[in-house]
């Protein structure tokens, strides 16, 4: 029975003592993981799964922890998954977030110089246990800031990973520490970097951008956000993206920035007229 060997997989995770462990019982581990991540999609009660992870003294957090920094690139994607997978509910997310040193692993695991299922996998892990506030904060403080600026700079991500990577910094964006470290100087390509994925990406990736701009620069009119905008042609993608077919919640977030570019300077729009006099919605 199903239930039965996944409960036996799950005690092999339990049972190993992370904090002495040869390389042989890295390899155990390993394959325990990459077992569990196969038949993750036949399970069907997650709630019992994750009940029997993170229970007690969360042994299995250690053992996941273990094999995403010394296992293969296998037992590694699979070890997100796994993570991914219990992080049902705010509890379990909350929970997994607590070990600091998994969070931080994942964040190393979605490098650009990673393979791109590893960094796919470690995304889809940090988007599922971003939620609850304390968890943004986390984020924010081990780095998620710098490290998604770094992906959407330096990796060739492909549209899937790319909506991972907007959505963790509109996360982070509706956080005032995650607010200062997008507009700080160390970090103003992460504005830029964010412009650069509005348009022809995806209508999600649009979403999750649109929504990071209007979080920075219309509800906490963060000036620095502002002029990164204007300095990256943002309006003039704004403009395009009001004219497209997007959502009509999007297109009243663009208005919304719209109002306030217009607002801040009569005259903002005095470099885009010989270009896009064609586009404008008035």
């Amino acid at each position: 029975k199903l239930e039965g060997f996944v409960n036996q997989l799950v005690r092999f995770l339990h049972n190993v003592d992370v904090g002495v462990t040869a390389g042989t019982s890295v390899e155990f581990l390993e394959q325990v993981v990459i077992v569990l991540g196969l038949i993750l999609d036949s399970i069907e009660d997650r709630e019992g799964l994750k009940n029997s992870m993170l229970k007690g003294k969360k042994q299995s957090l250690d053992s996941l922890l273990l094999v995403l920094q010394r296992g293969s690139l296998e037992s590694k994607i699979a070890s997100a998954r796994v993570l991914q997978f219990v992080a049902v509910d705010a509890e379990a997310k909350i929970s997994i977030a607590e070990k600091e040193s998994v969070v931080a692993e994942l964040l190393k695991s979605a490098a650009p110089e990673k393979d791109a299922a590893l960094i796919e996998a470690a995304l889809a892990s940090l988007v599922a246990i971003s939620a609850p506030k304390r968890n943004k904060l986390k984020l924010v403080n081990l780095g998620a800031v710098k490290a998604m600026t770094r992906l959407l700079t330096e990796a060739n991500l492909g549209a899937a990973a790319v909506e991972k990577v907007l959505k963790i910094v509109e996360t982070a964006s509706s956080t005032r520490e995650g607010r200062s470290e997008i507009c700080e100087e160390a970090t103003a390509a992460c504005v830029a970097a964010v412009l650069s994925k509005v348009l022809k990406v995806s209508s999600a990736a649009t979403e999750h951008a649109v929504t990071t701009l209007w979080s920075l620069c219309y509800l906490f009119r963060d000036r620095k956000a502002q002029e990164a905008v204007t300095q990256n042609n943002g309006l003039t993608k704004i403009l395009l993206l009001m004219q497209s077919n997007c959502a009509p919640h999007v297109r009243q977030m663009c208005t919304d920035l719209l109002k306030i570019f217009l607002a801040n300077s009569k005259s903002c729009l005095s470099c885009y007229d010989t270009k896009t006099t064609h586009i404008m919605p008035f």
